[in-house]
């Protein structure tokens, strides 16, 4: 079964149910970019490198893609993390900006992508981001 294009790519359930806990940080030309932290079905992804996220983000096309439509796509991964009682934080250097899955809790952007799966922490510094990847 082939995505569409304007899918970010899922991440296969198994894999993040297959973690119990740990760290990992990857470094690309010698720079730290990530860091993933896991706990007992929580997992934090810190990026610390723009360039990183334009690659992740790449496939969803932000240029041509609204803030608020990016958000709606991200509505099926966060469901199945939810059902499965999993647990995604998204940060950019350390300030947590998207929650999705179980402990997600939203106010406002449950309006924009109908799910109770997909939390904006920091509504300012993701459109500020997506701004600086356009």
């Amino acid at each position: 079964m082939s995505q569409k294009r304007s899918e970010p790519p899922q991440i296969p359930l198994w894999l993040l149910q297959t973690f119990k806990s740990g760290e990992i940080n990857l470094s690309t030309s010698g720079t730290e970019s990530l860091q993933l932290k896991i706990e007992h079905k929580r997992f934090g992804i810190n990026l610390l490198r723009k360039e990183l996220i334009k690659d992740i983000l790449s496939e969803v096309k932000p240029e041509k893609t609204s803030t608020l439509k990016m958000l709606a796509q991200l509505k099926n991964t966060a469901e199945r993390l939810k059902q499965t009682g999993l647990t995604i934080t998204i940060s950019y250097k350390d300030q947590i900006i998207l929650t999705l899955g179980a402990e997600a809790n939203p106010t406002l952007s449950k309006l924009v992508t109908r799910t109770n799966a997909v939390q904006v922490d920091n509504l300012t510094k993701l459109i500020e981001l997506i701004k600086e990847l356009r």
